[in-house]
Order: structure tokens, then C-alpha cells, then sequence
């Protein structure tokens, strides 16, 4: 049995579209690297979306809305300037990540290295702290 993935879908003036994750959206956003140890532009998005970075939100909104022809970039901008839903998008877009078949794989990993090195820094950062707290 098929595990059950998340509905990606989103409402741009009272028209649903399904977001797509496909080999489309991969070369709209340049997530194919050509050398396995250089960082990618899908990393650099994963991380700008667990920050919350708009420029993040609207390059993978805009990936992944790129099928649909009757559909404008400044449509979307205007849906992201506009929208109450925008502060849910950053969560959700990581979770329709970790659910399309193509990036699952690789989202959850780049999502778990992020999450290691966010740990990492903020321990460093508090023993510097302590260590200036003791002089």
C-alpha cells in the first residue's frame, strides 16, 4: 500500500492549483548540481524556508506553480504579499518536500544536516557565552 502523501495545493485569486515537485520544478529552482560536494540551490532553499526568508518562499511557490501557463509570476507575488496563509507556507512547503516522490529523499536529508549544523552553532554560541560569563 502507497503511503499517503500531503495535497499541495494553493488558491491564487479563488483558482486552486496543485503545486508541483517534478523535473520541471528541479530545473526552475537549479537543483540539479553537477558535482555531488557543491551546494546546491535546493539546500539554499530548505534553508532560507526553516528561516523564513520570503525570497525562499516565493522562488520554490513560483518552481512549483511553473506548469501552469495562465498563471503569472506577479500573480504570485501579489498572492504572497496579500496572503493571511504566508507565515503557514514556510512549514508546509517543507513538509510537501519531504512528501514528493522526486525530493523526499534528499529534502529530508539537507533538512537534518540544517537542523545538525543549527545545533552545532547555537552550542558554540552558548559555551563563548560561558566562557565570557567566567572572565
Amino acid at each position: 500500500m502507497a503511503k499517503k502523501t500531503m495535497k499541495a495545493v494553493i488558491t491564487i485569486a479563488d483558482k486552486k492549483y496543485p503545486l508541483v515537485f517534478g523535473f520541471k520544478f528541479l530545473n526552475e529552482i537549479n537543483a540539479l548540481p553537477k558535482d555531488s560536494e557543491q551546494v546546491d540551490n535546493l539546500t539554499l532553499l530548505i534553508g532560507g524556508l526553516i528561516d523564513g526568508d520570503p525570497n525562499a518562499l516565493k522562488e520554490v511557490l513560483i518552481a512549483s506553480l511553473s506548469t501552469y501557463d495562465d498563471l503569472e509570476e506577479r500573480d504570485i507575488i501579489h498572492y504572497l504579499e496579500t496572503s493571511d496563509e504566508v507565515e503557514s507556507l514556510f512549514e508546509n512547503f517543507i513538509e510537501f518536500l519531504t512528501s514528493a516522490p522526486l525530493l523526499k529523499k534528499r529534502t529530508l536529508k539537507i533538512k537534518a544536516t540544517i537542523e545538525q549544523m543549527m545545533k552545532t552553532v547555537e552550542a558554540q554560541a552558548k559555551a563563548g557565552l560561558e566562557q565570557a560569563m567566567t572572565k
